[in-house]
Formats: structure tokens, C-alpha cells, sequence
């Protein structure tokens, strides 16, 4: 009889199946998770899901909608009002020439992998700015792409400058990918240096994807969307999951040329079917108090991100750049530790608390850790003492 062990040898998977590493936080949490099952309480600050209600309009929306019994199929490139809603929208805050055949709603995290998918070849080369997202990481390794890290400078806030543009146009990637506002750092880049990336990107033929889910939790700098460019290698990503406090809502969308929004929606009708309606009308009714909403998202992360940074500087062990978007501090434990994975172990173990490791983001971030600051503020606080004072411990 053969053994399960035995069987599992014998399973032979995909070199795409092979290659699925997933993302940390989600084993950071897994792992968490088991210990909170002993009764023990844990300080989240591993995974980036807000606890700030979301807006009403978006749960009655949602309510209405599944007692109406809006539960079929519907588009695949997502309802059409909720498409020619995220166009006006960006056509009056940002000047943008678009209709709903230049949107498309997919999960934002899905995006990636998709945009990869359809502008890449295997063994292509793609570029990252990092620290970069660790979705980035996971899909270029799942379709067997070849990443360019181009690391960005901490001494400049990890901002993105012209000559970090010219260093990844050099490798000739097929594709660019940019996250600003910048998760993990809450860095936001300028809009000369992004323009001079399109332009670059477009006059070689170079795809670009800008990923712009914080962008409207900016609240210390500028922001600015790559949409207003109008260039057709350019795809704009967001998400409604950060700045409606809806992660699970799992509601994205893409803004492009409408060639690209018509393979993006092939792509959700081969891998998705749909996206619910009942979600979609919700955010539909979002939409009209978008502005109200995140003007208070904003102030809330903006208080919560400087006082946490203080209080990471102010320990003269751990250091990070005071982010100007988000609700993410990326800290620097280099004084303690050369091991981020043996660190965020021991410190969850130790003094239950859960961050992300800082390799998640790039191999060179093996001695940071990201805090995710968007919990409940004592609950925040209380993770970030701790985290400090296990830091301690480690020096005597």
C-alpha cells in the first residue's frame, strides 16, 4: 500500500505550480492565529486591514442590494455604473479624459498578476522599485518573469529619483512597475519624476503599471496619478479595500487604454466569471461620500503614522522614515538584529506581536520589519511598546 507521504512525491506540479510562494504576512497571520486559539491575545500589525468603519452608504448599499436578490452573474469588466462613476471621478479630481470603457473592476491584488500575465513572457525581465509589495514579488515568480530590483534610497525617504528611472529603463525590462504611495515606506513620489517615467516607458514601448491603492490616504505630500498622462503602455491600479475599510470586499479597479480594459475583462471572464454585484453596488454608493471619507481616513493615519514614528525614533534602537501616506511604518531593526524572519518569529512568540518581515519587500530588507498601523490606536501602540521593548531585550 502505497504511503501519503509516498503520494506526495509522486505528485508532480507545474514549474508554475512549483513556483507559488504566496505572501508572508498571511503565514505571519496563519501563525498568530494559532496562538490566539490558546487564549492568548495578539497584536496585529502584520496585515494592512483597516478597523475604521467603512461608510454607511456602503453597507446599506450592499444590504439593499442582496435583499433585492442581486446575487447572478453580471459583466465581467464590472457594472457599468460603477465604471462610469470611478471615470467622472478621476475626470473632475484629476483631469482625466475617460469613460467606462477605459475602467475595469477586478481585485486590486488580482490586477497584478494580471497586467503581468498579459504584457509578459516567461523569462521576460520586469522591474521593481523596492522595497516592493510582496504580491509584485510572488506573481513575477508564478509566471517566471526575471526581476530587476532597483532598490530606492532611505537617506531620501525611499522617494523615487530620475536616476532610479534611468537605472530600470537600462535593464530593458518588458514591463515597470511603480507603487506610489508606497507601501510599505508611505513614500509619494513627484510628478516630474513620474511623468519622466511614463514618457520613457512609453517612447520604448516599455509597459508600465502604476499601483496607486494609497493614493488617496496621501496626507503629507502630493499625490499624483499616472492616469492624467492618457499613454497607452500606462495602467493605473487602485483599490476600493484600504480607503473604504472594506479588504474583504475584494474590489478593485484598473484604469487604461480600452484595448488593455478589453483583455483585462477576457482575462475576469477566463478566471473569474464576475465580481458580485452586490459589492459593486456598495461601493457605488461610496463613491458619493468618497471625499468626506478619506478627507477623515487621512487625518486619522496622518496622526497615527506621526506619533507611532515618533515613538519608533524616539526608542534610539529602531529607526524609520516618517511616512506621508498610508498606514505603514517600514522600521529599521539593523541595530538588533541581521535576521528579520528569526526576529518577527521570536517577537510573536515572545510578546505576541505580529508584523510583517522586512524580506517580503526585498531581499535587501532582511533587517527591517513593516508595522502595520491601521488597527485599533491602543491596540497599535501597545504592539509598537512592545515590539520596542523585546528590541531591547536583545541588546541587554
Amino acid at each position: 500500500m502505497v504511503s501519503c507521504e509516498e503520494s506526495m512525491r509522486a505528485l508532480a506540479f507545474s514549474a508554475r505550480g512549483q513556483s507559488l510562494i504566496g505572501q508572508e504576512m498571511f503565514k505571519v497571520l496563519e501563525r498568530a492565529r494559532h496562538i490566539e486559539e490558546a487564549g492568548v491575545k495578539i497584536f496585529h500589525l502584520e496585515l494592512g486591514n483597516p478597523r475604521l468603519p467603512p461608510p454607511p452608504q456602503i453597507v446599506a448599499g450592499t444590504i439593499s442590494s442582496l435583499q433585492r436578490g442581486d446575487v447572478g452573474y453580471t459583466y465581467s469588466a464590472g457594472l457599468p455604473a460603477l465604471r462610469e462613476a470611478i471615470a467622472e471621478r478621476y475626470s473632475a479630481h484629476h483631469g482625466c479624459a475617460l469613460d467606462e470603457r477605459n475602467v475595469v473592476i477586478s481585485p486590486a491584488n488580482f490586477l497584478i498578476s494580471q497586467f503581468l500575465d498579459l504584457v509578459c513572457n516567461r523569462e521576460d525581465r520586469v522591474a521593481f522599485f523596492t522595497p516592493a509589495f510582496p504580491t509584485y514579488w510572488a506573481a513575477a515568480a508564478h509566471i517566471g518573469l526575471a526581476v530587476v530590483a532597483v532598490p530606492l534610497d532611505a537617506k531620501a525617504d525611499y522617494r523615487l529619483t530620475m536616476h532610479d528611472v534611468d537605472v530600470a529603463i537600462a535593464a530593458r525590462p518588458r514591463a515597470i512597475l511603480v507603487n506610489s504611495a508606497n507601501n510599505p515606506t508611505g513614500a509619494v513620489y513627484s510628478q516630474s519624476v513620474l511623468d519622466y517615467l511614463a514618457q520613457r516607458c512609453e517612447s520604448l514601448g516599455i509597459w508600465l503599471l502604476s499601483d496607486e491603492t494609497y493614493g488617496d490616504i496621501a496626507y503629507g505630500a502630493s499625490f499624483y496619478t499616472l492616469a492624467r498622462t492618457g499613454l497607452p503602455h500606462v495602467v493605473v491600479m487602485s483599490s476600493f479595500s484600504k480607503i473604504f475599510s472594506v479588504p474583504g470586499f475584494r474590489m478593485g479597479y484598473a484604469i487604461a487604454h480600452a484595448a488593455v480594459v478589453n483583455k483585462l475583462t477576457l482575462s475576469n471572464s477566463t478566471q473569474l466569471s464576475c465580481l458580485p454585484a452586490f459589492t459593486q453596488i456598495g461601493c457605488i454608493e461610496g463613491l458619493k461620500v468618497i471625499d468626506d471619507y478619506t478627507a477623515a481616513v487621512r487625518e486619522r493615519f496622518s496622526r497615527t503614522n506621526a506619533e507611532i514614528s515618533d515613538l519608533v525614533n524616539r526608542s534610539n534602537l529602531i529607526q524609520c522614515v516618517i511616512p506621508t501616506a498610508g498606514f505603514y511604518v517600514f522600521a529599521d531593526v539593523s541595530a538588533v538584529t541581521d535576521d528579520d524572519m528569526d526576529f518577527s518569529q521570536r517577537l510573536l512568540e515572545r510578546s505576541h506581536v505580529a508584523v510583517t518581515p522586512g524580506r517580503s519587500f526585498g531581499s535587501e530588507y532582511s533587517r527591517h520589519v513593516r508595522v502595520a498601523t491601521c488597527g485599533h490606536y491602543d491596540d497599535v501602540r501597545e504592539g509598537v511598546v512592545r515590539l520596542i521593548d523585546f528590541a531591547r531585550t536583545l541588546v541587554g
